[in-house]
């Protein structure tokens, strides 16, 4: 295994259409009426330049709600909407509206690639100085960028001083939701996780679940500037593109305006987006994706997932629901997963079904997935085998993606992924085993994992879709 070093610069099509941000749901999420949200309030506009706003906000939605009931109306104040205004205008730079889209590529590729040389940036966007120059200076006056000092070690002439980005120019707020706890942490613009967070839910309840993430936003900003945005990942058919969350299979959601809550909540631009598209944003500008133009990430843990980036763009797909290898067929005779499907990938790899099957053959209900693999690392044959089934259904997925897509390298992460360590030999034969007879097996970096990573995801979906608009 092994990971690339190579450095592409990253491509942002002069041509991609310029999307109005849109304050009600129905505008933005289709116009369907079971998903429009309105904003009341005193001109409230998260998404306008130089708006205000108020100190409280209604939103009105028809959420899950017959035709016939009353539209249910949640009313929201918070301390963070007093303060807002000044974190805003700080970022209001970094908004669609204010940025050109030289601008835009010129600030990204100092944010993943630099510090960078002026030379060295314009000969990666293909610009002239004087283009990089009048491109530039705006982002150098507010900040944004700034001249790194120089390192003499004995050069001759006058060398460029690098540009890079201030990453502590402005903040983002990344939250993770599960089915029993909120994550959250607070980020820098090239996320680098400041403050984390974590709280149980107290409930499902949709007004329940907005104040907790209300009150992580305000816990982890302080009395410091307001984030530019707050970005949350969840598992479901979530997308960057809708505030409005249409199945949310663990919290029994359906047609959530989400972003919009959030927003009149606590006075900050909110986006959603599923959890394993997010935690592929963060791979794609801030880790091992870096230098890769199409590459896969493929999750492991109570599930398992799949992101794309081809072309240098996240895949989201018509249907919102790309990357669903999780009951990707494996072998006919295998086990049954919760969904009764049998011998499916997920019957195999997720932490779940390892701990139950472990657990059920040697009967000690009380196993924990990590105890499983401490006795597989043990040699103990049951454990072993189960292991090794698990590392085989994985490299076979792993393959099958390499297959379909031809990316250059498939990151392996999620909270399972220490279980490589136990199943590589299993994982490498079924991967070489299932590869394409014209291809050689796809590069695999396996990403170590700490659960705040799903929430640092979140964060960079935040600043992605503040900068890209998408």
């Amino acid at each position: 295994m092994r990971s690339s070093s190579s450095c592409r610069r990253p491509r942002w099509p002069p041509d991609r259409p310029r999307q109005q941000r849109k304050d009600i749901a129905g505008q933005r999420g289709g116009g369907h009426p079971q998903q429009a949200a309105v904003i009341r309030g005193h001109g409230l506009d998260p998404h306008g330049a130089g708006s205000a706003f108020s100190a409280s906000a209604d939103i009105t939605s028809t959420v899950n709600r017959p035709s016939s009931a009353a539209p249910l109306t949640w009313r929201f104040t918070h301390p963070l909407l007093d303060s807002v205004n000044k974190g805003v205008q700080d970022v209001r730079v970094l908004s669609e509206a204010h940025l050109t889209e030289g601008m835009r590529s010129v600030f990204v590729e100092l944010l993943v690639h630099g510090p960078l040389s002026r030379a060295e940036t314009a000969r990666r966007l293909d610009l002239s100085p004087s283009a990089l120059t009048k491109l530039t200076k705006p982002l150098l006056g507010t900040g944004y960028l700034v001249h790194q000092p120089l390192d003499d070690r004995g050069a001759m002439g006058r060398p460029s001083q690098p540009l890079a980005v201030d990453p502590g120019r402005g903040a983002l707020i990344g939250v993770k939701l599960t089915e029993e706890e909120l994550f959250a942490v607070r980020t820098d613009l090239r996320a680098e996780i400041q403050r984390e967070l974590r709280r149980p839910l107290i409930s499902h309840d949709v007004e329940d679940v907005v104040a907790g993430i209300g009150d992580a936003v305000r816990d982890l900003t302080g009395s410091g500037v307001a984030p530019a945005a707050v970005g949350i990942s969840l598992a479901g058919t979530a997308s960057g593109e809708n505030p409005v969350v249409p199945n949310s299979p663990f919290l029994g959601w359906r047609n959530v305006p989400l972003a919009d809550l959030v927003t009149a909540a606590t006075g900050v631009p909110a986006v959603v987006e599923n959890d394993v598209r997010a935690l592929t944003a963060a791979q794609q500008w801030f880790g091992a994706g870096v230098g890769h133009s199409s590459f896969a990430l493929v999750t492991v843990g109570a599930g398992l997932g799949c992101g794309l980036v081809i072309g240098d763009r996240l895949v989201r797909g018509a249907g919102r629901g790309t990357g669903l290898v999780g009951h990707m067929s494996i072998h006919d005779n295998g086990p049954l997963c919760e969904m009764g499907h049998r011998g499916c990938a997920r019957a195999y790899a997720s932490s779940a079904a390892i701990r139950r099957a472990v657990a059920a053959t040697l009967d000690r209900p009380d196993l924990t997935f990590e105890t499983c693999m401490a006795l597989a690392a043990d040699g103990e044959p049951v454990a072993r085998r189960i292991f090794e089934d698990a590392g085989s259904a994985l490299g076979q997925v792993v393959a099958t993606v390499a297959n379909i897509t031809g990316v250059e390298l498939v990151v392996l992460s999620g909270e399972a992924v220490t279980m490589y360590d136990v199943c590589a030999g299993a994982f490498d034969a079924a991967l070489a085993a299932h590869t394409h007879w014209t291809s050689t097996p796809v590069d695999v970096v396996i990403k170590p994992f700490t659960f705040s990573e799903w929430a640092r995801g979140a964060a960079v979906i935040a600043l992605q879709h503040r900068i890209l608009a998408r």
